[in-house]
């Protein structure tokens, strides 16, 4: 009798309290599965952040306290003496490599091992998600081989003329600001956008005769989000990222990609139909294109280089490589303006070895304090603060006990390395010798990171290398850049942004001589 009388007190709570009941299991639920990967690392014996739940570690960044830069280079501190650390992305442990035999090891020696980007899966059009950053496995390797001839030196060298074309026009746009105050990043803009115009699509896009091209208007517009796009992205990789590959959610701004994207068409449609042939990227890719698919018919292999593939490279390589130059040539001017030494040393070594005479791609490989300068630029403001890899064959971290499996994320925070004075000593002076020809045997290769290592590095580098180092030697055989009232020493970097960005611009004196 006791037990039925019991049962119903229980069958009536449970009918008048259910929701109460559901409440609480919800309550659970969510807090379980939004926790049960933080003891990732402890079960590993491996030190990580303590992270807080929905956020993991990455409070910090998404309220806008801490600029992605300075929170690799803190994160790399806070584990400094450990051979790797963890942190938490939401729920998704992800382990930093600090040591450099690791880093080696993950980037160069076991690459085969961690041969994916850390991308996640996207519901983006194929003209975005075809791009090599995007592709994995065998069919990344197949089309970086077909990729890889646009940025030989004899392609560079081909390249060459339009390239110093586009910096003589820089000449005319600078003039109009001489002895004034220039937000050069934005100058500089015009410059990249010009170069990755001619040497992607073979067309100009006007940005170094108008200030108001449409055409740059529609690139800076590329990567802009609204706010509220902006909200709903991040809440999505926080909570629920395998949304991605379903939801019809851009990264990019959409009207800005249909824009590109059809210019790009027309231009492929056109050299295609007409035979017009063009000394640029563009170009390689049809032409790769065009004997893949004729291989195919012999072969029967499978196609990699279609329309869409062909389109994402020649976009990846106008929006990657104007905005990631522009940026070094930024802060190489900004260096210029602050150190005055510098840039007259710089100034003499040019002379020096051109001897007055117009550029060649020759001099290039003889002005060693110019590519010092520039690879100390790139060790100070290296475009991505971080490189991130996916394991894709199971993997015992040397020298520990510690097993990846497939899918898990590595990270290498390559702006804390830069900035380790143990690896370069003063690393918060600029200081070019450091790379110079006896300079660079005190460090290994593979702790210079600002285009990655190993296979899958930048491909578009020597191309970013040969533009700065042109652009460069233009503008001090043209102008002197000096401080202006709205220089800022030390750059304030932009807390919100994921590329390197200076948070009041990058502002100098320009005075022609």
């Amino acid at each position: 009798m006791d037990m039925g009388i019991g049962l119903n007190i229980l069958l009536r709570f449970l009918s008048e309290e259910w929701k109460l009941l559901l409440f609480f299991n919800i309550i659970f639920f969510v807090y379980f599965h939004y926790t049960k990967t933080f003891d990732y690392f402890e079960k590993r014996r491996i030190k990580f952040m303590k992270p807080t739940i929905f956020f993991g570690n990455l409070l910090v960044r998404l309220s806008g306290k801490k600029s992605f830069i300075m929170f690799q280079l803190d994160t790399y501190k806070y584990f400094k003496g450990e051979r790797f650390g963890g942190i938490f992305e939401g729920r998704r442990p992800v382990l930093y490599i600090l040591d450099p035999e690791l880093i080696k090891a993950i980037t160069i020696r076991d690459s085969d091992h961690f041969c994916d980007r850390a991308i996640l899966p996207t519901n983006e059009p194929k003209y975005i998600n075809r791009s090599i950053l995007h592709l994995r496995g065998a069919e990344w390797k197949v089309v970086r081989s077909l990729v890889r001839p646009a940025f030989s030196s004899a392609r560079l060298k081909n390249m060459f003329p339009l390239i110093q074309q586009c910096t003589s026009q820089l000449v005319g746009f600078l003039d109009k600001y001489n002895n004034s105050d220039v937000e050069i990043k934005d100058v500089m803009v015009h410059l990249t956008l010009e170069i990755t115009g001619v040497c992607a699509f073979g067309i100009s896009t006007d940005s170094l005769r108008d200030e108001n091209a449409e055409f740059k208007k529609v690139a800076m517009d590329f990567n802009k989000m609204s706010v509220p796009k902006r909200m709903l992205i991040f809440s999505i990789l926080l909570f629920a990222p395998i949304l991605l590959k379903y939801m019809n959610v851009s990264f990019f701004n959409y009207e800005a990609n249909k824009k590109l994207v059809s210019i790009l068409r027309k231009t492929r449609a056109e050299r295609v139909s007409t035979g017009t042939r063009r000394n640029d990227f563009l170009q390689l890719l049809i032409d790769a294109s065009v004997t893949e698919e004729e291989d195919i018919v012999n072969t029967k292999t499978e196609r990699h280089l279609d329309d869409d593939t062909v389109d994402a490279q020649a976009l990846i390589f106008l929006i990657a490589g104007f905005e990631t130059t522009s940026t070094l040539l930024s802060f190489a001017i900004y260096q210029m303006a602050i150190q005055p030494e510098i840039q007259n040393k710089l100034r003499d070594h040019i002379m020096e070895i051109t001897k007055g005479e117009e550029l060649s791609y020759d001099h290039l490989v003889q002005l060693d304090y110019l590519d010092a300068f520039v690879s100390e630029t790139l060790r100070m403001y290296p475009p991505v603060a971080r490189i991130d890899r996916k394991c894709t064959k199971p993997y015992t971290l040397p020298g520990s006990s510690v097993h990846l499996q497939v899918n898990d994320f590595v990270a290498i925070p390559a702006y804390g390395i830069h900035m380790d004075p143990e690896i370069y000593p003063e690393p918060e002076k600029f200081k070019p010798e450091r790379f110079t020809r006896e300079g660079k045997n005190e460090v290994p290769s593979h702790l210079f990171l600002a285009f990655g290592a190993g296979p899958r590095n930048c491909i578009g580098a020597r191309f970013a290398m040969v533009i700065a180092k042109a652009t460069i030697v233009t503008l001090v055989r043209n102008y002197k850049f000096s401080m202006c009232s709205k220089t800022e020493v030390p750059i304030t970097f932009h807390k919100k942004a994921f590329l390197l960005t200076a948070e009041n611009g990058v502002w100098v004196r320009v005075e022609k001589i």
